[in-house]
């Protein structure tokens, strides 16, 4: 097998990250994008020792589940990697993989999204500047180069009208030093914008005329970043239209959301995903509770009145004075949020003696270390309800916790994210008798 040359195959299978398995004399060949069944022409591309890399140059026969991505850059930008799958299949396609990963745990079937398009509250927009021309969009996947897009089918249709306004107004020397544009938008109708650089430009006239075409516009913020990594957001910032917050809706609360904070991007799953998370803990008016990586407290505000008293650990101070002003804004008084790193707050707790019913988590994509889930059990909670945006890491969790003595009781997948390949889970998992 070389490079180029052109092979006629049968896919067999495929990866959690969407590429179809085929066999080329007796080596594996993994094709993006070829679904299980289909028949293809492929093209290898990059030849390894023990496996290869191919793309599609014709489809011979096509999968009942294969439709025309309704996305024009589907098959260059990075960001949905599941568009040529019906919306069924692909909930199939999430749901036969996440069993795959926990054959055996008790996993659920998976609860589809309402909307599979246009769901998403938050875009990250990379910027730069090309031939004296201001390229603005989503990245290619596996790489740096931006695709260009005057819209994307999965950001809600106020962040699109925000973006094309922002493509016809911005010069490339308000363009200068730029790397990012944040769009965020809210269930209130409310907008917020972050220019994020290495340094403001005389932005006032495009400021003046966004303000002036959307009303819903309440927060604009200019966040330095000279850092040379993939850190998107620096630590200094100045507000330069409104505030630096935006108030949403979640489970009949307000949300006051810093631009730092940590918020779940689909409002309509996030109910799901957190009134899942509230039914599996069983909670009752007793009970004292932990939510850790709190964020702003969404979950910890609408766990509020069915418990005793939460207490809400999160290290961004941004994101624990958000949630500290929320409980305000809506008259609870049986939260209590702490700037802490959530494995120090656990050993601060068992070092007093203190113990809680039920922790909630709700780690980034990298998971727990094994050391935060030894602390974090020396709360010694009967229940531990984890929800987790990276399966993989998941799976690692839970033998972690199943050797601190918790089993693992039930996986319900969420879908968060249509068109991708990313997946949310509500894990609940139980301390075991006599440990």
């Amino acid at each position: 097998m070389k490079k180029n040359e052109l092979y006629e195959v049968t896919c067999i299978d495929d990866t959690n990250l969407a590429a179809g398995v085929v066999k080329v004399e007796g080596r594996a060949v993994f094709v993006p994008k070829l679904l299980p069944g289909e028949k293809a022409e492929i093209r290898i591309v990059k030849v390894l020792k023990k496996y290869a890399f191919g793309r599609i140059e014709h489809l011979i026969q096509a999968s009942p589940d294969r439709i025309e991505p309704l996305c024009a850059y589907a098959k260059t930008c990075g960001g949905c990697q599941l568009q040529h799958l019906r919306y069924p299949a692909q909930l199939a396609w999430k749901q036969r993989h996440i069993e795959a990963l926990f054959p055996e745990q008790n996993v659920q079937p998976i609860l589809a999204a309402p909307s599979f398009s246009y769901y998403r509250n938050k875009a990250q927009f990379p910027v730069q500047i090309r031939n004296r021309q201001v390229i603005m969009g989503f990245y290619r996947s596996h790489s740096n180069d931006i695709v260009p897009c005057d819209q994307c089918m999965i950001q809600s249709e106020e962040i699109n009208a925000i973006f094309q306004v922002l493509q016809e107004r911005l010069t490339p020397e308000m363009a200068e030093g730029l790397r990012h544009i944040l769009i965020r938008t809210t269930r209130t109708h409310q907008a917020q914008i972050v220019f994020i650089g290495e340094h403001k430009n005389h932005w006032k006239p495009l400021i003046r005329t966004l303000i002036r075409r959307f009303p819903a516009i309440q927060s604009i913020v200019f966040n330095r970043n000279t850092r040379r990594d993939n850190v998107i957001l620096g630590s200094e910032y100045e507000v330069l239209y409104g505030s630096d917050s935006v108030i949403d809706q979640c489970l009949g609360n307000q949300v006051k959301l810093h631009f730092k904070s940590f918020y779940q991007v689909n409002p309509e799953q996030m109910d799901v995903l957190y009134q899942t998370a509230i039914r599996m803990a069983k909670l009752e008016p007793t009970m004292d509770v932990a939510e850790l990586y709190a964020g702003t407290g969404t979950i910890g505000m609408a766990v509020s009145s069915h418990v005793h008293h939460v207490t809400g650990v999160e290290i961004v101070p941004e994101a624990v004075e958000n949630a500290r002003q929320n409980c305000s804004l809506n008259h609870i008084e049986n939260c209590t949020y702490v700037c802490e790193d959530a494995s120090v707050f656990a050993k601060r707790m068992a070092a007093k003696k203190k113990r809680v019913d039920a922790v909630f988590v709700d780690p980034p994509r990298k998971g727990m270390t094994a050391q935060g889930i030894r602390d974090i059990v020396t709360l010694q909670p009967e229940q531990i309800v984890y929800i987790s945006c990276n399966p993989q890491t998941l799976a690692r969790d839970i033998k972690l916790y199943e050797q601190e003595g918790y089993e693992c009781k039930v996986i319900q997948p969420v879908d968060m994210f249509p068109m991708t390949l990313h997946v949310e889970t509500v894990v609940l998992m139980s301390r075991v008798d006599g440990k």
